[in-house]
């Protein structure tokens, strides 16, 4: 017998019994089967379950026939870890384990394939996912420990130990790890705690932190995808998470920690995954206008009442998790992410609660124009200032070019030459940047990288030339991946991968050439599509 894809809480908080639903039945297509996951109260899967299943299945039963642990029982076994100055996996079981028996969604993460970025997926079985939401959690953790008291701890485990370049000690770890920081750390930990009233706040963004990338499954991705209408399906990460925590059997088969929350905190979490919105990815000016959509349309009651909030936060543990592995499971708090993204969140929040609602291009403009002004004052004063007083400007060019500078980081010394080079001759890319395209609104993942550092050395660019070779491109690659979206009307953000271009620039190393050698490498690509049409992947010759 092949064993169900599932695994259910057989009960709700405080232990009240959860209704019933009948499994499907068992499938003959076994790329539909994600193993290691079963049901703790089919008869049909306790039966064909022996041996080490019949462990998995006992491990994943416990925890749900007994009240759940609390947050000083996780902290409990941190501390009980070898800590930042010492890592070893051995000493890291207890935690880990702990995490597996109370989140069987961690196990996701570990089965199968996982889609760590569009077109690219992990090797079967690698742990890398994992890790960085363990890393997340133990993040999470950290700020709890903070409140409890034991300020010393939080920060050593989010900026202690050999970290290379990112520690206390080195470039440019000095500058940036906020061990250095100790105040800023304080201020992040204090804010984000304002939101956490209770144990159950605190326990509930733990769950949403363990789920949080299962959609990168495609096992997962597939199976939600199977009880969908067609015009729900997608290949959307976030999207397919959002939608499976609405639907009951899929809760109740694939989260059962979340089914767990009740279903005030259910739906909260899934108002914040609809939103589909990348707060790293905005402040690079990376996202297309269109992703700001589901923010914008956001009920203010969600707004005001922490969900945003909640989901706006994951983003900064998940990225304090990211380096995470099995050796050294400990997340990093880095300045420009705790301190920088913890500002732009208060900002968003803010412009989404006052009257009214603003449109994407304001939105998206207000956002980036704060950077930007502190980059380039005197253009700004001079010569941007007045332009921006035609809404045309603002919503078309002026974007653009605050969004092509975010992806430099504002480190591109010309913005004069970007000026002129987007009024004369790129007139496909503003459209495409500035969201005016028919049907789907494209995004070049890594663009920031791809941009910056095919740049190369010359960032002060007096003749300007540099830009524009980097600019042709990029407008290249908009035109090549919408000849291949013409027949498509729905709206939607396309996503194209274009880190093998990054993975030539850094091969180069000095003998890089910018902007020209970026052009070269853009016209001589091709990409490869999903079946969905939502994401490609740059090949290069």
């Amino acid at each position: 017998k092949i064993p169900h894809f599932i695994s259910s809480d057989p009960t709700g908080p405080g232990g009240s019994p959860l209704p019933q639903s009948r499994p499907s039945q068992p499938s003959s297509d076994t790329s539909s089967i994600m193993p290691g996951f079963y049901s703790v109260w089919c008869g049909e899967c306790t039966a064909c379950c022996q041996g080490t299943v019949g462990q998995v299945v006992e491990e994943i039963a416990s925890p749900y026939t007994k009240a759940r642990p609390r947050m000083r029982d996780f902290v409990t076994a941190l501390k009980q870890c070898a800590g930042v100055e010492c890592p070893d996996c051995d000493s890291n079981q207890p935690l880990l384990k702990l995490f597996d028996l109370h989140f069987p969604e961690l196990r996701i993460y570990r089965s199968g394939t996982i889609q760590t970025s569009p077109g690219v997926e992990e090797i079967q079985g690698s742990p890398t996912e994992y890790y960085r939401t363990v890393g997340a959690m133990i993040a999470l953790l950290a700020a709890y420990v903070y409140t409890t008291g034991d300020e010393e701890l939080a920060l050593d485990i989010c900026t202690g130990g050999n970290r290379g370049p990112m520690s206390k000690d080195k470039v440019p770890g000095k500058f940036i790890n906020l061990g250095n920081k100790p105040d800023e750390f304080q201020k992040f930990c204090d804010t984000f705690a304002m939101g956490m009233k209770t144990e159950e706040d605190w326990w509930a963004m733990l769950v949403f932190l363990a789920i949080h990338d299962v959609g990168k499954s495609d096992q997962f991705r597939h199976r939600v995808n199977q009880i969908l209408s067609p015009n729900k399906r997608t290949d959307d990460h976030d999207r397919v998470l959002a939608l499976a925590l609405l639907e009951p059997e899929l809760l109740e088969e694939l989260m059962p920690s979340v089914r767990r929350l009740g279903p005030e905190r259910i739906q909260r979490i899934a108002d914040g995954f609809a939103t589909n919105f990348q707060l790293p990815q905005l402040g690079q000016g990376e996202i297309a206008v269109l992703s700001l959509r589901g923010l914008i349309a956001l009920p203010k009651t969600r707004v005001l009442d922490g969900t945003l909030t909640a989901y706006l936060y994951h983003s900064i543990f998940d990225i304090a998790g990211a380096a995470c592995n099995e050796k050294f499971i400990w997340p990093l708090a880095i300045s420009p992410v705790y301190s920088g993204f913890s500002q732009s969140m208060e900002d968003l929040i803010v412009r989404l609660s006052g009257e009214g609602k603003p449109d994407e291009r304001s939105l998206y403009y207000d956002f980036l124009y704060n950077n930007f002004k502190k980059a380039y004052p005197e253009f700004e004063e001079n010569t941007f200032r007045a332009l921006c007083d035609s809404r045309l400007f603002r919503d078309e060019t002026g974007l653009v070019m605050l969004r092509i500078l975010a992806l430099t980081r504002n480190m591109y010394k010309n913005p004069g030459a970007l000026l002129s080079h987007l009024s004369l001759s790129f007139q496909t890319l503003v459209n495409e940047m500035a969201g005016n395209a028919r049907g789907p609104q494209i995004m070049l993942y890594y663009g920031p990288d791809m941009l910056r550092m095919g740049l190369g050395k010359d960032m002060d660019d007096e003749s300007g030339e540099n830009l524009r070779q980097a600019l042709g491109g990029m407008e290249h690659l908009y035109r090549m991946i919408r000849s291949r979206l013409e027949n498509q009307t729905a709206e939607y953000q396309f996503e194209l991968n274009v880190n093998p271009i990054v993975v030539k620039i850094k091969e180069a190393g000095a003998n890089w050439q910018g902007g020209s050698a970026l052009y070269n490498l853009c016209t001589s690509a091709t990409f490869s599509c999903n079946e969905f049409l939502t994401e490609g992947l740059i090949k290069l010759p």
